[in-house]
């Protein structure tokens, strides 16, 4: 199995939520409580995460696990009409992956059991649940389900047969979790469509409510969801009603990225950067990416690697190239303009426009920055003859970057692109209007 990098510094927040699953554990309490966080946030890594850990923990007496942790991936299972016969099912291929006792041949078998409920496939998956926790609760539920469908499969909700198997999954599930603690780690709830995600929501808790030992976690952005229960429901009381389901929250915001160089490894290999300038970049891309969800970051770096590959060559490699095409993309996305002539002098004026689009920490830190540029650089006096003075780029990353950014806009002309002197910069001058040109017309949105 490859190795999960956690460049967003998630191990704080996971070893709290581990902490609240050992609390609940050791009381054999049951519960279900969500982790709330935007889309992009990194919910589904977080949870892998997490994941990887708890089944890594074992009992103190002996090398056994601790926890029995079933993945559902609801938008996966979406194409069951009926959430009770996808969460089952999900279950069941987690049981395969969980004990690892099946050969090849039988493996494969039991994860085709639950798709065409033939009942010697399923006690065969069944045995192996039995022989470890002590009941064959997969036959049950599937056999119910089965016996249910021959009746009625398309009123399956409105019937007898549906409480029925309930009452059968309820009662395997209480036995399994007298020997040790499950944990149901549900994901990819908004990906499905409001009435089901909602209905999914509602099989939860017919399914695990009020059983001992039992800890649903699931993954979601709450503001989405709350659209989606007004949509179905109407203007009701939406906390009240997902206090039905979920004991509490557990807030993920962004993240900060402790690595760009790590995850973005490909793109960083392009250019030359020494560990002083890595240092710097870091700093850097963790300021321009503030608030930026994970998926968003993503994009913003596959567009820049695909654009600088197009149009590299072997004698632009300087770094500041890297961070010049970063902050291009970002703040043209943010400002929704690709007008950024005001970002290589914003030191020199009041931006009131650029700053109620991006926002005033995001303006402040971008000044801050411009600030930097104007303490590192030297006035230069064209030919001694004028006291007109231009700041000239010394080297450092961040004056370079911002003096790329201004050659988009102003004419650069014998070492000047005022407010800026760079001497011999033709090449990389050419460089960011080529990359201007395609970034301009490239949509990764």
């Amino acid at each position: 199995m490859n190795e999960i990098i956690d460049v967003l510094d998630r191990d704080e927040i996971i070893k709290k939520i581990k902490l609240i699953v050992t609390m609940l554990s050791e009381n054999k309490q049951g519960c279900c409580f969500g982790i709330d966080g935007k889309w992009g946030t990194g919910k589904t890594f977080l949870l892998d995460m997490l994941e990887e850990e708890l089944k890594s923990v074992c009992l103190e007496n002996n090398e056994d696990r601790k926890y029995f942790v079933f993945h559902y991936d609801c938008w996966k299972y979406d194409y069951y009409e009926e959430p009770v016969i996808a969460i089952v099912s999900s279950m069941m291929e987690n049981v395969d992956d969980e004990l690892s006792v099946f050969s090849p041949e039988n493996k494969s078998k039991a994860k085709l059991a639950f798709d065409t409920a033939k009942k010697t496939v399923s006690k065969m998956a069944g045995e192996v649940i039995k022989n470890k926790v002590g009941i064959d609760w997969v036959e049950i539920a599937s056999e119910t389900l089965k016996e249910h469908d021959k009746e009625n499969e398309s009123k399956f909700d409105s019937l007898y047969g549906f409480k029925r198997a309930l009452e059968e999954i309820r009662n395997g599930i209480e036995k399994i979790t007298k020997e040790k603690t499950m944990i149901v780690v549900v994901d990819e709830l908004d990906r499905c469509l409001p009435q089901y995600s909602i209905k999914v929501l509602e099989r939860l808790h017919h399914i695990f409510s009020n059983i001992e030992n039992v800890i649903v976690i699931i993954s979601m952005d709450k503001e989405q969801l709350e659209h989606s229960i007004k949509e179905i429901y109407g203007n009701i009381g939406v906390d009240k009603y997902l206090r039905k389901f979920v004991s509490f929250m557990v807030e993920l915001d962004c993240g900060k990225n402790n690595s760009f160089s790590t995850k973005y490894n490909s793109y960083f290999r392009m250019f030359e950067i020494s560990e002083n300038q890595n240092i710097v970049i870091e700093e850097f891309l963790s300021d321009i990416l503030m608030d930026i969800d994970m998926r968003t970051q993503e994009m913003i770096f596959r567009k820049a690697e695909m654009i600088h590959n197009i149009i590299r060559s072997d004698e632009i490699n300087d770094c500041g190239f890297l961070t010049f095409e970063v902050l291009y993309i970002t703040v043209s996305l943010l400002s929704k303009s690709k007008n950024l002539d005001w970002v290589g002098k914003i030191w020199t004026q009041n931006y009131a426009d650029q700053e109620k689009m991006l926002g005033k920490t995001y303006y402040n830190m971008l000044l801050n920055y411009g600030r930097i540029v104007e303490t590192n650089s030297v006035k230069y006096y064209y030919n001694g003859k004028t006291s007109k003075g231009y700041r000239v780029i010394n080297g450092d990353i961040i004056s370079k970057t911002f003096f790329l950014i201004n050659c988009m806009y102003i004419t650069y002309n014998n070492g000047i692109c005022e407010p800026y002197y760079y001497d011999s910069a033709e090449k990389e001058v050419e460089f960011v209007l080529r990359f201007k040109s395609i970034a301009d017309v490239i949509s990764f949105d």
